[in-house]
């Protein structure tokens, strides 16, 4: 696509369909919009429903030559596609990821790169791929699966599966693969996307009990501290940092929703703990948005995660800040596991790097009761 200064303004009577995010787990909102080509709205009278002769401001609706494109539709006919990013949408309110800020280029177009896209399923004939029906592919690939199983055994059969989903579908967008090779194959040689087995990418987390993705964007809106473990979010989960990390640092999103949990409690800015050996943007944006004293950054010696939560686990209990009612219902073998995995902060320290008085804090931080009395709102 030639970069321009000016792209084609939506018609008023442009097709518009609310969309997600094709590429992670987020589900941001975008808006899609398309018109025949040759043809577009005015600056008056348009699909955003905008006065387009007066500057927008800054984080108002906008398009790049990204988020656009020129498509050829099944009717054969030349279409004007926009993609950008929905207001209205929660998740993002307006913003957009770079990925999700380029559907509109990435969209099928016969005339740029994307024209190399498979239309069809493609089968090896005479030394070269060539279009076959699904009905053909899947029968082939069907056949050599009952090959390998009745000959060396379905584990012999492996497969790589996107983890995080697309359209914010996560796993369950793979329902009918993972069907297919957990089920019907039986197979247990699988691996996910960028790693090496069906294993977790957040260093120890789930190995204490503690899986990754586990909690929802509101809870970043309204918690008291946020533990942040191994990531990046500023740079990784941008709109998850912008739209409702930064406004809670900053005092933004609480008052009203703290009271709705705490019966009158004054809001309080959150604050945050970053376990990472390197310092991250997350970090320093973190510090320039609520201010060095409310971010604690635990640069550990790589490797030595689980000596750290194992101290903090320990710690917390011994303070006597643990759930014990939620240890009783929920928790099975804790004992043993406490008494297996207990470490003193000093002997911690030793092995981490870390300053005591920096775990003590993080504990503080995580579970020590509030003025009020309420545990705090701690989201990992």
């Amino acid at each position: 696509m030639t970069l321009t200064d000016r792209l084609p303004i939506p018609h008023a009577k442009a097709e518009v369909k609310n969309i997600t995010c094709e590429f992670c787990i987020v589900g941001c909102g975008y808006k899609s919009y398309k018109w025949p080509a040759g043809t577009e709205g005015t600056l008056s009278d348009n699909a955003f429903g905008l006065d387009l002769s007066q500057q927008q401001f800054v984080d108002g609706l906008w398009c790049s030559e990204r988020m656009f494109n020129t498509v050829t539709d099944r009717d054969g006919k030349h279409y004007n596609f926009m993609v950008i990013p929905d207001q209205e949408c929660v998740v993002n309110k307006g913003q957009n990821s770079v990925r999700g800020g380029m559907m509109g280029v990435s969209t099928f177009n016969a005339a740029s790169a994307t024209r190399d896209r498979l239309k069809e399923p493609m089968v090896y004939r005479g030394g070269m791929q060539m279009e076959t029906s699904w009905d053909e592919a899947i029968g082939l690939v069907a056949k050599v699966y009952k090959k390998i199983i009745d000959r060396d055994g379905a584990d012999e059969i492996s497969h790589k599966t996107f983890d995080h989903g697309g359209g914010g579908g996560g796993f369950e967008n793979t329902w009918a693969t993972g069907k297919l090779f957990h089920t019907a194959i039986d197979t247990k040689s699988a691996s996910i996307h960028n790693r090496p087995a069906y294993n977790s990418e957040v260093h120890a987390s789930r190995e204490m009990g503690i899986g990754e993705l586990n909690s929802s964007y509101y809870d970043a809106s309204i918690a008291d501290t946020l533990l942040i473990i191994g990531c990046n979010p500023y740079e990784c989960q941008t709109n998850l940092f912008n739209v409702h990390m930064l406004p809670n640092l900053q005092r933004a999103t609480v008052g009203e929703k703290q009271k709705e949990f705490e019966k009158g409690e004054s809001a309080a800015a959150a604050k945050i703990i970053y376990v990472d050996p390197r310092r991250t943007a997350s970090i320093t944006n973190s510090m320039e948005a609520a201010g060095a004293e409310n971010v604690l950054h635990l640069q550990l010696k790589p490797g030595t995660d689980i000596t750290l939560m194992n101290a903090l686990v320990s710690y917390i209990f011994e303070q006597g800040w643990a759930d014990e009612d939620f240890i009783k219902n929920h928790a099975e073998n804790f004992g043993a596991m406490y008494k297996a995995n207990k470490i003193s902060l000093e002997e911690a320290a030793k092995i981490t790097e870390l300053k005591v008085s920096d775990m003590k804090k993080a504990a503080q931080w995580i579970a020590a009761p509030k003025a009020s009395g309420h545990r705090p709102r701690t989201s990992i």
